[in-house]
């Protein structure tokens, strides 16, 4: 049994959703000869009803988690250790969601999980992401300042590394349940465990800068990361190490407008998660 059911009937929703990167879904509106033969001259667009379940991320899972991780980083990704990272994602399953259409022996299609950084420093995959996440910072001070204080060996607060990623054609309209469920995940852990007494979150996302003469302007890969830097204590853009390589299949398009794909880091305090739930609940209704 999934964690948590949600049912979307937007027509940009397909019946099916398929693994392929470069896959846009689009409305069943039929053939267009059809409205020829309406005496109205009018065409009903078909609008499908499709149930997405939440589950708890399980070993089966490990495949098509990795390969989420490896869309997330993009080319970057070979600098990390994702093998044991996606284990580590694993061997948590009351921390976090994955979203899926077919049951729980099916592929999930979209992941949003937290993972305790102080907890895991001495992982190798951790070290090489807080390595990482310090060099990017450089050129932030504050920001720089705020992580290297959080990420020292007796600091005695705790980061939580949400990682968030999903196909393409995944809506947007399963991304407040999962945040709320992850909400709810982090403060049962807390009250069991004291697994995560989460005092910051850094998010992990995805960006693309588009150089227009001087001025660069931001398109967002994912509706929601418009919402969550509107909450964030600090926000940074940066390149991807290998910026050369960085433009995956799913993204390759973009390149033709000038559009050049950046990560972005965001750091929230664990307080503005209510704040940040609603407002993705609203921009969602």
């Amino acid at each position: 049994m999934g964690k948590r059911k949600t049912r979307s009937n937007n027509k940009n929703v397909s019946d099916k959703v398929v693994d392929d990167p470069n896959r846009m879904d689009v409305s069943d509106e039929g053939d267009p000869s059809d409205a020829l033969e309406n005496d109205n001259d009018d065409v009903e667009e078909g609008i499908i009803d499709v149930d997405f379940d939440f589950f708890d991320p399980k070993k089966i899972d490990f495949h098509s988690i990795k390969n989420l991780l490896i869309q997330l980083f993009s080319s970057d990704s070979e600098l990390f250790h994702l093998s044991e990272l996606t284990e580590l994602i694993i061997d948590q399953p009351l921390l976090g969601s994955t979203v899926k259409v077919d049951g729980s022996e099916s592929d999930p299609y979209a992941l949003l999980t937290v993972l305790n950084i102080n907890k895991h420093k001495e992982k190798q995959c951790m070290k090489s992401l807080v390595g990482y996440l310090l060099e990017k910072t450089k050129k932030d001070s504050r920001l720089h300042d705020k992580l290297t204080n959080l990420f020292r060996e007796n600091s005695e607060q705790h980061v939580g590394l949400i990682l968030s990623e999903r196909l393409i054609n995944m809506p947007v309209q399963i991304v407040p349940p999962m945040y709320k469920m992850l909400q709810e995940e982090i403060q049962w852990a807390i009250e069991d465990a004291k697994v995560m007494s989460t005092v910051d979150d850094a998010d992990v996302q995805k960006s693309r800068k588009k150089k227009a003469r001087s001025e660069q302007t931001t398109f967002y890969f994912h509706a929601e990361d418009e919402i969550i830097e509107q909450n964030s204590d600090y926000q940074l853009n940066f390149e991807f190490t290998k910026q050369s390589t960085a433009v995956s299949d799913s993204r390759r398009a973009f390149s033709d407008f000038g559009i050049a794909p950046e990560m972005k880091l965001f750091l929230l305090h664990k307080s503005k998660f209510d704040k940040l739930i609603q407002d993705l609940e609203n921009a969602c209704k």
